[in-house]
């Protein structure tokens, strides 16, 4: 089941184009890793997705509720916290979540759970504005997720968090996700990213350019470096396929096309250059982790 929805999205700011026809969906029990660079699109997508921010063209569409359509059934299904931790600061933990239960109308074994989820001990009647960072970011998601929401948005909800903070925030996720929450997470720390997301996706300048699952921790895509007989052919057949390559400026490898492939396609490709009577020289791959996949479908996009 599709959970999420984005189909064509298009929003400008004057003349500046920030989302370009971006479309992907996310479905249930699924963490979904969303990457861009600052000024890619990102933040503009989160807040279109959860209702803060109106878009030109396209449509959203949550639990099957369009956006626009029907925006009060849509909102219902999210938790968003996208950016800083939106509190009051002259209000304590214990004022949000009175609010927080009063308007959705949660039970009060659940408001219970959230506040020793959030741990936050003798500070829980004390002003917001005395907390530290970490707190206040535990404080948020225990009001997002209070409500056990089909879909959660979540911006950076790693950062002012300790080692113990981000290990039971990883858990928190999974164990949302296993319930059949799905969750958008943008993050800088990448190495988190790769633990906890089933698919990653990447915009930049308001275009998806990386959609792709992640295996067992391991990113199904790989970069191969490969020497052929015929290297001019080998790029036609990349060309014809779509798929980006690059030729190496190492002097030792310097006949080397390098280019980045799902594994599960090497097989053809390599048939293709058989049939061609192409004949590998060398031939090697690399699986990618996030951080690299990430600089190296960037660095490709801004050649």
């Amino acid at each position: 089941m599709e959970v999420l929805k984005v189909e064509n999205l298009q929003k400008s700011f004057g003349k500046k184009e920030v989302l370009k026809d971006l479309s992907f969906t996310i479905n249930e029990g699924e963490i979904l890793g969303f990457l861009g660079r600052n000024g890619s699109g990102k933040s503009t997508t989160m807040k279109c997705l959860s209702g803060l921010m109106a878009f030109d063209s396209g449509s959203v569409s949550i639990c099957g509720f369009d956006i626009k359509k029907d925006r009060i059934k849509a909102l219902e299904k999210i938790g968003v916290s996208i950016e800083s931790p939106a509190l009051y600061p002259n209000l304590s933990a214990y004022d949000h979540y009175k609010q927080m239960a009063a308007w959705r109308k949660i039970p009060k074994a659940r408001v219970q759970e959230m506040i020793d989820f959030s741990n936050l001990g003798s500070y829980l009647k004390k002003p917001v504005s005395t907390y530290s960072m970490g707190m206040k970011m535990r404080l948020m998601l225990s009001l997002v997720i209070m409500h056990k929401p089909k879909l959660l948005i979540l911006d950076e909800p790693m950062n002012g968090l300790d080692f113990e903070g981000v290990l039971n925030l990883r858990k928190t996720l999974v164990d949302l996700k296993n319930s059949g929450s799905s969750i958008l997470l943008s993050s800088h720390q990448l190495s988190e990213l790769e633990k906890i997301s089933d698919r990653v996706l990447m915009i930049e300048n308001g275009k998806v350019v990386y959609d792709d699952k992640i295996s067992g921790g391991i990113l199904e895509l790989s970069t191969y470096d490969i020497d052929t007989s015929d290297n001019s052919k080998l790029i036609k057949i990349l060309e014809e396929r779509e798929i980006e390559y690059s030729i190496s400026k190492n002097p030792a490898t310097e006949n080397y096309i390098s280019f980045n492939l799902e594994s599960s396609k090497i097989g053809s490709l390599l048939e293709k250059l058989f049939e061609e009577k192409i004949y590998i020289k060398d031939i090697s791959k690399e699986s990618l982790g996030l951080e690299e996949l990430y600089q190296s479908i960037i660095e490709v996009k801004n050649q």
